[in-house]
């Protein structure tokens, strides 16, 4: 198969309303189908539990405290495989990393960082630390950690993704994180012409560095 003939990891972001912890019991439903549905396509392609399906963990619904638990609650009754491949991550309004550390300490889900959420909604923790924290909550069953890279659009500005990525950016990103191991999944409007052009300067610097050693 072309996927593992090419060592391709690959993951799956369900769409908006696909939403575990809602207070409506159709949304509910219909949110565990959609993570079977999904769950059975990589199954069905042959991949183990490092390919991954990803949502953010919901709605406030005016009590953060009881969606939290009933996200956990209702984790907790999914079956096996699908928690195999299901992953979380923080996002820019409602659950900030700190809080998706919470729901991994009762579920031990594995948390995607997004960065460019980070950036915006967090509880004062540098990057460095949200790497090292979020790290944590992955195995070798779950591959290696996966972070979500974007930057602010330059005229859009906040909440809205830049649809080109800016290389000065992303290689102080990288200036930072470059002591972990870990797979990064670009979040650009113009996706693979954006991530040839890392690929490209990232070669490019390193080559550069071997030269000078």
């Amino acid at each position: 198969m072309y996927i593992k003939k090419n060592s391709m990891r690959i993951t799956m972001h369900p769409g908006q309303y696909t939403v575990l912890n809602s207070i409506n019991d159709k949304v509910v439903q219909n949110s565990i189908k959609e993570l079977k549905y999904h769950t059975e396509v990589l199954n069905l392609l042959g991949l183990d539990s490092k390919a991954k399906v990803i949502t953010h963990v919901g709605g406030v619904y005016g009590d953060k405290k009881n969606s939290i638990k009933r996200f956990i609650e209702r984790h907790r009754k999914l079956n096996e495989s699908i928690k195999n491949h299901y992953v979380i991550e923080n996002d820019d309004k409602n659950y900030n990393l700190k809080e998706c550390l919470l729901i991994n300490e009762s579920t031990n889900i594995p948390i995607i960082l997004d960065f460019y959420h980070h950036f915006y909604y967090n509880s004062g923790e540098s990057i460095e630390k949200a790497i090292e924290n979020t790290f944590k909550t992955w195995n070798e069953k779950n591959g290696l950690p996966i972070v979500h890279y974007s930057s602010e659009h330059p005229v859009k500005g906040k909440f809205k993704r830049a649809d080109e990525i800016n290389m000065n950016y992303f290689k102080e990103f990288i200036k930072m994180t470059n002591k972990h191991n870990f797979d990064i999944m670009l979040e650009i409007k113009n996706k693979e012409k954006s991530a040839l052009m890392a690929i490209k300067n990232l070669v490019n610097d390193i080559r550069f560095i071997r030269n000078r050693i």
